[in-house]
Parts: C-alpha cells; structure tokens; sequence
C-alpha cells in the first residue's frame, strides 16, 4: 500500500501533469489531518456511531459530548479519504470500509488504530533518531501501565486477519503436542494453530505487560487449558521443552543481529531435531531493489527500536549457524510485505 497524491477535477490533474502542483507540500500537510482525525474519530466513538447507522455531525456531537464544528471537520476529511460517505447532512462509514470499522465484525481493526495514538508520539522523535540516533522504546513500559492493554489489543486484532492462513504455513508435523511461541503476546498465532492440531499445547513467553493482557484474551476465546502465558526476558526466562515447533512472529526487527543469533541459539536447545522454527517479519528488500512500501515499515521499526530490518538471506544465514537447516520462504497474501521464513532443527 501507497500512500500518494490524487486530484480532485480536471484542473487539478493537468496542473498535476505540468508540475504546478507543489506535491511535497501535499504529502507533508495533507497525510497528517487524515491520520489524526481517523485515530480521533475512533477514539471518541464516532465510527462506533456510524457503524450502528447514518448520523449527521450534530447528532453525534450530541450523543459523544463533542464540538459540532469539529465534529464535522473530523467527518469531512474521513468523507475525502473515503473511509466515510455523505447523504444529505448524514454521515455513514462506506460499505467497503465497514468490515474493518464496525465492532460486529470479525475483521475489526479499530482498537489497533485507537492504538495509534501512541504511534503520532513516537513520530515527533524522528528528528532526533536521525540526528543523534535517539529510538524510542515501546516495550519499556511497566506492567501496570494501560499502554499494554491498547497495544496488544490492537495487535490481537491484526493477527485475527491472517492466523488460519499463517497456522497453515507453519507446517507442524504431524502428532505435534508442544509449541513455543517467542514474544507471542496476544496467543492469536499459538490459538490458531492449536485449532489446527488437535491435542497442541502452547507456551507463550513474553514480558508481564503483554502476558498480563494475552492471558484475558486466551480466557475469553476459551483456550486457556491449551495455550499458557509464561512471563518474562525471552533472552533469560527457561524456554521449556523439548518443543515440537516455534514460533519468532513480528520481533527480530527490534532486535540487533547479535541478539538474534542469540535468540535463535536459545530456540535451538528447546526443539526437538527436526522441529521448525518460524520466522515471520518484515524483511528487507534485496540489494539493489528499488525502495517499495516495505520502507514505511522499516522506518517505524528503526524509530521504535533503534534496530532493523533484515534481509531474508542474512536471517537464513543466522538460522543456519544457530542449528538449523536451510531455510524455506513462504508469502501470504494476507501479509503483503512480510515473509514466512521456515527452517528446521538439526537432527
């Protein structure tokens, strides 16, 4: 996905095509009111209104305790960005648009973008990332603290999107009982495969924060007997095992290359030989390949980490040394951008 510059008649387009049209300034102004009034109008109810039916600004502002003037400025620039539609003075989100905004959906993502408040923080930093190399750290934050509960929330919800298709790639083998899943968060990855193989159990190790909220979402999806959350340092906690599987989903981009050499080590002695490990993440693109959209996410990762993106060759090769045989790409659709990179202990 692109994030580019459309115009809106004929006059606009032919500016367009005789670079008239200061394009940079569009990006840089006009991206912003769009990301902060979609995170906004999640925030304070409005799509949750707009889901249950058509509403005019002054209705909602009403209902919500809002501004109606801002209100509606909110709802205009959503109507542009085609995430609304406009009838008369009423407001509605646009058909496309509902599976993703509506609560009643299984395919809901609006807690992952009331998350995303804490995403135009960590944006400010950017400067001094560039600068003096300065990151901002998103898992350095106390058990306590409610981040945790909007972070892996929003993430539980993105992982609902393509968990039946990952669980399938992942390849267990058959008779599977034991799974390891590193920084496994939510347990959506571990629940899914444990929906896959009947008679698997899963371990999930991550920080108390995240634990704390993966533990309720497990409960509440029924599977608390087949996936448990064990808290702590995935570098010092006792991985268990022998496993007959693991999982590594969506952290090597936080981690330097030592630390995952590390972490693959550790992996290693809690597999059974000829057990998988799984990699999926955001790899980086082949040398020489032109820049794709894969950038907006490294850079993120690079702003909330201070680390990288690697590429598919530098992570086999680290697998390899780690204990592990070749390793095998898989690409999902459901995933654009990211890879599935399996290998399998050494027997």
């Amino acid at each position: 996905m692109r994030i580019g510059v459309q115009y809106d008649d004929l006059k606009e387009r032919v500016g367009g095509i005789l670079n008239l049209v200061p394009e940079p300034i569009g990006l840089s102004m006009l991206a912003m009111p769009v990301a902060r009034s979609l995170q906004v109008a999640q925030r304070t109810g409005m799509l949750g209104q707009l889901a249950a039916g058509p509403a005019s600004a002054r209705e909602l502002a009403e209902r919500l305790q809002l501004r109606e003037q801002g209100t509606l400025r909110v709802l205009e620039v959503l109507t542009v960005a085609g995430i609304l539609k406009l009838g008369g003075e009423s407001f509605q989100i646009a058909p496309r648009q509902r599976k993703w905004l509506d609560p009643g959906s299984d395919t809901y993502v609006g807690d992952f973008l009331a998350d995303n408040i804490h995403y135009w923080e960590w944006w400010q930093d950017l400067e001094a990332l560039v600068r003096d190399g300065r990151s901002v750290e998103l898992h350095d934050k106390p058990p306590e603290d409610p981040y945790w509960r909007s972070y892996i929330t929003g993430q539980y919800q993105l992982a609902k999107l393509s968990s039946a298709a990952v669980a399938k790639a992942v390849q267990l083998p058959a008779g599977a009982r034991s799974l390891l899943d590193v920084a496994g968060a939510h347990g959506e990855f571990s629940m899914a495969l444990c929906r896959r193989h009947e008679g698997l159990v899963a371990t999930v190790v991550d920080l108390p924060g995240s634990a704390r909220i993966g533990r309720e979402i497990v409960a509440e999806a029924g599977m608390s007997e087949r996936v448990h959350h064990v808290e702590g340092d995935m570098f010092v906690t006792d991985l268990g095992g022998p496993h007959d599987g693991a999982l590594v989903f969506n952290i090597i981009h936080h981690l330097s290359p030592e630390q995952v050499c590390g972490l693959f080590a550790r992996v290693a002695q809690a597999l059974r030989p000829g057990a998988p490990l799984c990699v999926l993440d955001l790899y980086d693109r082949p040398s020489g390949q032109a820049p794709d959209s894969g950038s907006y996410l490294g850079l993120f990762f690079h702003l909330t980490s201070g680390a990288d993106t690697y590429s598919i060759e530098q992570v086999s090769g680290w697998l390899r040394d780690s204990g592990f045989e070749q390793a095998k790409v898989r690409r999902l659709p459901q995933l654009p951008g990211l890879a599935l990179v399996r290998s399998v202990r050494v027997g």
